[in-house]
Formats: C-alpha cells, structure tokens, sequence
C-alpha cells in the first residue's frame, strides 16, 4: 500500500497522500480510536476497514456514502466479482470498495489424504460423502479436520448445513434447525478423534511445533490466505486448496476483504475519491495481491497476473472463486456484537457444557447491544 501511495502522488499534484497507523495487524483497525477521532471533528480522509465493519459504522453515519456512477470513483472500470463488491454495500448504498480479498477455505496435505478417498485432493461436494470420509480416516488412524484448529472462523459452519444466524425480516435466529445440526457435527468431531489437544476454541497454525498440518498429523484446515506463506516456505509439501462441501452438494468458501472507505466529517473528500479511484483499478489491485501472495477480487485473472505470482496453486483459487458458492458474515448492523456472543456459544459446545441446542438457545435469549454508536 506505501508503495501505491508513493505512485499516486507521483502521478498528481493536486492531492497528497500520507498514510498513518490505525491499530495494529490484528486490530484492522482500532475502530474505538477512529470513532473518538470521528467523534473529535478530526476523522480521516480515507480508512482501511474490513469488510464485516462496514454494516455497523455505515448504520452509525460514521462513513460518507460513495457514488458507483462517479467517474473519479472508478467502479464501472473494476470488474469485481459480485461476492465481494457486495462487501462494501449497506441497505443498498454502497460505503467502500475492496483492494484486498481472502477465501477461507479446506487446505489438504495431500500426503496425509494418500490412498484415502480424499487422495490427490479430492473432496465431494456433498457434506455426509465428506462426512463418511473423515470416518474411514480415524478408522485408519488419521486426524482429518479439527474444527478448532485454527479455529478463526467459528460462525461459519452453519451454511455448510444451510444455516443462517438471521431469518427475512433481520431478526437472530441462532438455533435455526440447521445450525443445531451444524454445531452437533462440530462437536461429533471432537469425540471421533477423542481430542485431548485443541480444546480452545483457537488454536493458531504455527503455534505448536512441529506444526500438526504442516507435518502431516492433521489432513486437513479449515483457514485463510495467512497459512499460504508457510505452505510456500515448505516447497517439498504438496497441498491443494478445495471448497468446503455441503449438505445441497454445492462446494462453498467463504469471503473476506478490505476495504477504502471515506469517514463521514473528511476534509478532502474529492481527494479521497480520486486516490479510492486510483488504488481499486485492476492494476492496482494486481500489484496489492502479487505483494500480498494473495487472490484478486475480480472476475477476470490476466495471464500476466497468474504467470508473476508467486503462489503455485493460484490457478486452484481462482476455479474455487467462480465455482464455489461464496458466503460473507451478514451484513447486519450490531454484528461484530452478535459475533461475539456465537463465539460464547461455540466454545461452550465445543467444552461440552452445552449442547449445540441449549448453546445456542441461550444467546437468541440474549438481545445484546444492536449497533456500533460514535463516541
């Protein structure tokens, strides 16, 4: 991103950037010391969000509303693929646009899965044939998938089982028939290979050594783009990237992005739309993904872009990105909150305190906090 900043304000004299910390790595960034700042009359220009902020910052009048039309914006030239354009789009108004894109999906060490019907990466499409499959692995001894491990993503087993934390009319449904289903399965995981480690509900790759995935004690993860680089440190290791079957048959991912969006109170909001423009060309978007080793998210992958990156399996991300069925995290305001309180719910089933029905039951009981509020 220094390096696309340094060239948009080479290209222009009318408008310079200059990028400053917001958080940290994990934080992405800190929104309370963005909403004080908001709140201060001293916001921003342009902040780098993720896409589950949008819904609530966008609820709570903290960002400017973007003109899809507007030439300086540039996005009738970005051929998004329609998964993650949706990211930055509230109510139907949309309130930033991707730069960065992740598909969290099944990561197969494809020694472990030899002679097994998963060999050579194979993966069916329906949940229960995948089901069975992960059976025959612990029949032979082999550890095929830890729900925990890395664990980043507890909220999105349920449309694996066509799930939903939310019915038509916005209301949080979390035991939805489906999703009792889904999280007495992960917890049927936890007892076929009778787990003594694992028992967070996260557990980092790389924070155990050696490494069960890497070394092959595990088949199988269910992760983000953060894993590839340790995968590309370890050229000997063959893997293969595939979506995540389920119960209707049709493989699934899940979607995750960053985002630029423009704080309501900018000073120079034309200049925040000319440098948006600018970063969320194809170009531009290519360079952040080759320096990221990560995917694009575009619907069309130039030959230039596949031929220059690094990662081997490139081409096996971009056939999951248009085959797949893609999911995002709901688009809902107060739902960083709402996540919180499955996350709760998770771990309780995953210790066994609970049932997935009793879990479960408890947050729907639980209205929470319903947004993010300035200040």
């Amino acid at each position: 991103m220094a390096a696309l900043v340094r060239s948009f304000n080479e290209s222009q004299t009318s408008y310079e950037v200059v990028m400053r910390p917001a958080g940290d790595p994990s934080s992405s960034p800190d929104l309370p010391i963005f909403l004080n700042a908001l709140e201060a009359g001293n916001p921003p220009d342009i902040i780098g969000l993720e896409g589950r902020h949008i819904a609530d910052l966008a609820a709570a009048k903290a960002l400017t509303p973007l003109d899809e039309d507007e030439p300086d914006i540039g996005y009738a030239q970005t051929d998004y693929l329609p998964p993650f354009s949706q990211l930055g789009v509230y109510r139907g108004q949309r309130y930033g646009l991707p730069i960065s894109a992740d598909v969290v999906t099944l990561y197969i060490n494809l020694s472990s899965t030899r002679g097994t019907r998963f060999h050579g990466g194979t993966v069916p499409g329906n949940l229960e044939e995948f089901d069975r499959g992960l059976r025959e692995l612990q029949s032979a001894g082999k550890t095929g998938l830890i729900p925990t491990y890395p664990g980043w993503w507890p909220h999105a087993w349920v449309w694996f089982f066509n799930g939903t934390w939310f019915d038509k009319q916005g209301h949080f449904i979390p035991d939805h028939p489906a999703n009792v289903r889904a999280y007495a399965w992960v917890a049927s995981l936890k007892q076929l290979w009778n787990l003594k480690d694992f028992q967070e509900p996260i557990n980092p790759i790389g924070s155990r050594d050696p490494d069960p995935f890497l070394s092959g004690e595990v088949a199988m993860v269910f992760e983000g783009d953060w894993i590839v680089r340790r995968l590309m440190q370890r050229p000997t290791l063959n893997w293969l990237p595939q979506p995540f079957p389920t119960m209707d048959g049709r493989p699934a991912a899940l979607i995750e992005a960053d985002l630029l969006s423009i704080p309501a109170g900018a000073d120079q909001v034309e200049g925040a739309k000319w440098f948006i423009g600018y970063a969320t060309r194809p170009a531009s978007i290519m360079e952040i993904a080759l320096g990221h080793q990560k995917i694009l998210p575009l619907q069309h992958w130039p030959q230039r872009f596949m031929a220059k990156h690094p990662n081997p399996n490139i081409s096996a991300f971009r056939d999951i990105l248009m085959q797949a069925e893609l999911f995002h995290d709901p688009q809902v305001p107060g739902w960083m909150h709402t996540l919180a309180r499955i996350k709760k719910a998770f771990k309780e089933i995953w210790s066994g305190e609970e049932t997935a029905q009793q879990a479960l039951r408890a947050i729907r009981d639980d209205p929470g906090k319903p947004r993010v509020e300035k200040g």
